[in-house]
Parts: structure tokens; C-alpha cells; sequence
């Protein structure tokens, strides 16, 4: 599972899995796969002839990630009438042929995810994709009811579909995060107190009301550091331990963090065990 977001001019994005793909930063020139624009993200180590992003940025600062939507993700057979983009391709299609979400939004109807898989030995992943350029940020899934492009706050993570686990945040915002709470008995005081009730586990609407909360309070400050290392800090709110989530024999953890500037297109990534980016 994973966590992504939306900070003023950056897309942060956490990696959670139970094993690495040998992942790694891939660049790849306009017009050498298709795509119009140059493009840098982060793409599984295991294929070496095409670039299977899990997240990137293009030369206009739009920023895709695609993540874990499992039992939910709904792809479609081939249809005439449509673009259909396979869902291992659908992060490096929109990369690469759109500048902006004004434009995907404008053409999201003529898309189909199709369910071709890149190949027998690599099957499908259920996946749903955040989009964001330096205005607004989007998620898009398409299920059993369809396709589907939200306007979104910045912020996702994996199931349920959006506007549940949207809602669900809202109504966990009425039990937490209040200003000028005070307990009667000083000896129970502690600073920390507008963060009051705000969960704290790993699992999806969790870690969406934990990251959207924190992002909505940084939003409302006068902040004094960089975007860039906000976004990590951000980020670092949700980080998986590694022991912590079973999976299977194995353990879920934050294989990467990773910024994209959407202003200087640069690009900071930190893994699980080297804390420097």
C-alpha cells in the first residue's frame, strides 16, 4: 500500500510494499517510446527494453503515481471506439501525451483501460492514479460503475474508492484536531493537543486522514521551510516500519519516499535505508 500527495508546488509519494522490484530512476526522451514530452520516474528494475513507471513527472511539471486499488480496479476488454491504454501503461501514457489536468479531464471520456497485460509472466496490478500539475490534482479509477476523474484535496491512498474514503475523513474531522483544548488536571496536559484523536495505524483512511490533516494545518501556516522537505516530513507522517505489517512471510514497509518539483522539475528520493535525499 502507499500514500501520495499534493504539497503547494511538489507530488510526494511513499512506496509501501513487502519486496523491491530492483526499482529505479529512469529518464526517457519525447518521442522514444511514443510519448511527446520527456519524462523522469521511478520504474521497476526488472524490465529493461520499457519503462513500467510506477511515478513520474514530464517535462510540463504533470505528476502521475499509481497505486495499489486492490479488488477494486476494474479494467475493460479492447474497445473500438476508445483510446485504450493497458493499466501497466496508463502512469507513462498520461506522462506522456498531456501537459496539464485541464487536458486529461477535457479527454477523459474517450479512455479505456484495457486489461492487457505487458505479459504472461507479468500479470495486471489493481491500480487506481493520482494526477496533479502545480493547480489542481485529480484521481482517476475506473470500476465496476465505470470510469471515473475526481477533483481531489491532495491527497490519496489506496481502498476504498475516493469518495468513500473522502468521506469517511470528514467525518473523522469532527472527533479530532480541535484548537484550545484543555484538560481540568494539569498533571494529563501535553502539548500536541489540536492533533487529538487523529489515528494512527497503517491501514488506508488512516493514513489518508493522518496526511490530510497535516497537509490542510501546513497549508494554513506560514511555513517556513522549502516545499521539498515539507512534502518529506509530509510523508515521513505515514512512513511503514518494516516488521510492522505482515504480508504473507514478509513485511510491508516504505520502500522509497520520492519529490517531484513541479516548478524546477528536479527530483529527491529517499529509501528505507538511506534516510539522505
Amino acid at each position: 500500500m502507499c500514500t501520495v500527495l499534493k504539497y503547494k508546488n511538489v507530488m510526494g509519494r511513499n512506496f509501501d510494499y513487502e519486496k523491491s522490484y530492483k526499482e529505479q530512476i529512469v529518464r526517457i526522451e519525447a518521442n522514444e517510446f511514443n510519448n511527446k514530452y520527456d519524462i523522469i520516474g521511478m520504474a521497476t528494475g526488472f524490465v529493461d527494453d520499457y519503462p513500467l513507471l510506477y511515478d513520474g513527472m514530464n517535462e510540463h511539471g504533470l505528476c502521475v503515481a499509481g497505486l495499489a486499488f486492490e479488488g477494486n480496479a476494474k479494467y475493460n476488454s479492447y474497445e473500438e471506439d476508445k483510446m485504450n491504454v493497458p493499466a501497466f501503461d496508463f502512469t507513462f501514457y498520461l506522462l506522456g501525451h498531456y501537459t496539464s489536468c485541464s487536458d486529461i479531464t477535457r479527454s477523459i471520456r474517450t479512455l479505456n483501460i484495457w486489461c492487457e497485460p505487458y505479459s504472461d509472466e507479468m500479470p495486471n496490478s489493481d491500480l487506481h492514479w493520482f494526477v496533479c500539475d502545480s493547480k489542481r490534482s485529480l484521481v482517476i479509477e475506473q470500476t465496476e460503475t465505470g470510469l471515473h476523474c475526481y477533483e481531489v484535496n491532495g491527497v490519496m491512498t489506496n481502498n476504498p474508492p475516493y469518495p468513500d474514503i473522502k468521506d469517511n475523513y470528514i467525518f473523522e474531522k469532527e472527533f479530532f484536531g480541535g484548537e484550545g483544548i484543555e484538560f481540568g488536571d494539569k498533571k494529563w496536559h501535553s502539548r500536541g493537543l489540536s492533533t487529538n484523536a487523529v489515528p494512527g495505524s497503517y491501514m488506508s483512511d488512516d493514513r489518508f486522514t493522518r496526511v490530510s490533516f497535516f497537509k490542510e494545518k501546513l497549508e494554513n501556516v506560514n511555513d517556513i521551510f522549502n516545499e521539498n522537505v515539507e512534502a518529506f516530513h509530509l510523508l515521513s507522517s505515514v512512513e511503514q516500519i518494516y516488521g510492522l505489517t505482515p504480508v504473507d512471510n514478509e513485511y510491508e514497509y516504505t520502500i522509497y519516499s520520492i519529490v517531484y518539483n513541479m516548478d524546477t522539475l528536479d527530483v529527491y528520493i529517499k529509501t528505507y535505508e538511506n534516510l539522505q535525499y
